[in-house]
């Protein structure tokens, strides 16, 4: 129970975009004919809205894992996800596109506290095998979460967009199961007791910095997917009869593409014990770079929503194989910070989407369709690499 307690945080870092993605047309379409923002203005409006909390956990992580290596992660966590209910609702009761861009920013704060910790407790609380399921489970149940997520506010802001923001009151049950189940490790105790705490040397900063250039690419390669799809489908015209991206449909073919992650963790389990690290990187990114190319070329919605899970299956192993690798590296001390690191990078990744790649790609290729082609070669150019490049698996730390 305190495993499955601690995988729940980490699905409320899906809800900060996955959430409001879906929902993005219909706030373009609410706000577009007041006049009260230009185009551009309102396109800058929701573009940030959507990806500012991950802006604010690539800032905000590295600080949470360094409080939480001082203070204690698990009273950290409890306070976080109290804040993240409060502070996730206000978008209902706002009306200003710049106040709800606060109260994103105050969500992505927080979710920066929230991912590190819980995943710093995990590796905390487990060790070996049953530390690297239990990180690799995080991927599954968040990704699990991210279909629901998609679906649910798809069909909930189909009506009435600000009726999403109201779905942050589902983590008042997470919260009651952190209360019951977790508690601050025993270490944490002794180590705030100590004359000599981690410092950041302590930190194996080259094998980190490999991961983090991993992480950077695949993270991009996974949130291309889940926020850039309802604009490939509106392309694909899933539209309403009368005009206007069909948010309903769209969510529920975003959502079948989201179901094939934990397939791709399921995939994970049974496959990292028995392969390389290279020969994981190579499976990886041929599914990601094959899923991407396939996406390219399809005009059919559905047969296009089939890629995307093949793309899927493959960011489903790379996640879990990237989390293990990087925690394996980290003693105890330091190992909140080292998190963070991690988290950060991971967070970057979809701003970076979002805000640098995507929209580079996209001024040479002139959409978002043929862009997608260009992500596959670059995935299927990753494999080429992972196949000669000298990697290997670290044996895990024991502590």
């Amino acid at each position: 129970m305190t495993g499955l307690a601690l995988l729940f945080p980490i699905t409320l870092s899906v809800m900060a975009a996955l959430f409001v993605a879906p929902i993005a047309p219909k706030i373009a379409e609410t706000y577009g004919p007041t006049g009260l923002y230009t185009p551009d203005e309102l396109g800058r409006y929701i573009g940030w809205i959507i990806t500012v909390p991950s802006l604010c956990v690539a800032l905000f992580s590295i600080p949470a894992g360094w409080l939480g290596d001082k203070v204690g992660r698990y009273r950290l966590l409890v306070v976080s996800m109290a804040i993240y209910v409060v502070v996730g609702v206000m978008p209902y009761f706002l009306t200003d596109l710049g106040h709800i861009l606060w109260s994103r920013i105050a969500v992505g704060v927080v979710e920066a506290m929230l991912m590190t910790l819980s995943t710093t407790l995990i590796a905390d609380f487990f060790k070996g095998q049953a530390r690297n399921r239990w990180l690799a489970a995080q991927t599954g149940t968040a990704s699990t979460f991210a279909i629901a997520a998609i679906l649910v506010a798809g069909l909930v802001g189909a009506a009435r967009w600000q009726n999403v923001f109201l779905l942050y009151l589902v983590p008042v049950v997470f919260l009651v199961l952190v209360l019951r189940f977790a508690w601050e490790p025993e270490e944490s105790e002794h180590l705030a007791n100590r004359d000599r705490q981690g410092r950041w040397s302590d930190i194996p900063w080259g094998p980190m910095g490999l991961i983090c250039v991993i992480t950077l690419f695949g993270s991009v390669m996974f949130y291309t997917v889940q926020i850039k799809l309802p604009d490939a489908f509106k392309d694909l015209g899933v539209v309403l009869p009368g005009g206007g991206y069909d948010a309903a449909r769209g969510g529920m073919m975003t959502a079948v593409a989201s179901l094939f992650v934990p397939v791709g963790t399921l995939c994970f389990f049974y496959l990292s014990p028995r392969l390389s690290l290279k020969a994981m990187f190579l499976v990886e990114f041929a599914l990601l770079g094959t899923g991407f190319l396939l996406m390219s070329v399809l005009r059919d919605p559905w047969m296009f929503t089939l890629a995307a899970g093949l793309d899927q299956i493959g960011a489903g192993m790379l996640l879990p194989t990237l989390l293990t690798w990087a925690v394996a590296q980290l003693p105890f001390e330091v190992r909140g910070r080292g998190t963070g690191i991690w988290n950060a990078v991971f967070a970057l990744g979809q701003f970076v989407c979002n805000n640098l790649a995507m929209p580079f790609i996209m001024g040479f290729t002139g959409g978002i369709l043929p862009s997608l082609g260009v992500l596959g070669w670059m995935c299927l150019a990753a494999a080429a690499i992972a196949l000669v490049a000298p990697l290997r698996t670290p044996a895990p730390l024991a502590t």
